[in-house]
């Protein structure tokens, strides 16, 4: 019995890791984590990338919410294509760290999914009956409500104490909240102060 002891913990600590890495987390995608990850760890990652450029962050309307320096072209930025269930995949880094995870859907992918791939909770922007825009305050929630009907292009906001997301949905259907076609994590440390 003491013999297997040591097997016993090594199995229990690998099935510990492996979960954790693939637990949802606002903050990290597949083993990428805003603030933390660099660009060699990126590719040792995903492998190489089919650009590799300088520019400025593509937040949409979080651009409210982050310090203007996300405007200048100080971000290099590695794009990936066809990763798994994804079109392309972009990341941006200041200083070497992750900043930005931007997903492209390649597969369907239902919002009500997002707390499973997320763990966190979103509300919908941009419905007719409901908010249109971000509240001026970062971090803040706009008001939640359960939208009747649904425009063909809309958002939804997800925020955690390290990032804001935002995620850009589509549907055929104005009865149905359709399919998620692009998320992108921002790193809170870009926030406005």
């Amino acid at each position: 019995m003491p013999r297997f002891l040591p097997l016993l913990r090594a199995v229990l600590l690998a099935t510990t890791a492996f979960a954790q890495s693939s637990s949802p987390r606002a903050d990290g995608f597949r083993g990428l984590i805003l603030n933390q990850t660099t660009s060699e760890e990126a590719v040792r990652i995903l492998g190489q990338p089919v650009a590799d450029k300088t520019d400025r962050l593509d937040v949409a309307k979080l651009s409210k919410w982050l310090d203007p320096k996300h405007k200048e072209k100080i971000f290099r930025q590695l794009s990936f294509r066809n990763v798994g269930d994804f079109s392309q995949i972009h990341l941006s880094f200041l200083e070497n760290k992750l900043m930005l995870i931007d997903l492209e859907f390649k597969k369907t992918l239902f919002p009500a999914r997002l707390k499973d791939l997320f763990g966190l909770e979103f509300a919908v922007i941009g419905a007719q009956q409901g908010p249109s825009d971000l509240p001026n305050e970062p971090g803040k929630y706009p008001v939640r409500f359960i939208p009747v009907f649904y425009p063909f292009n809309y958002n939804m906001i997800g925020i955690s104490d390290k990032t804001f997301i935002w995620v850009d949905c589509s549907t055929g259907d104005a009865r149905t909240p359709g399919k998620i076609d692009r998320s992108r994590q921002v790193s809170r440390v870009l926030e406005k102060k």
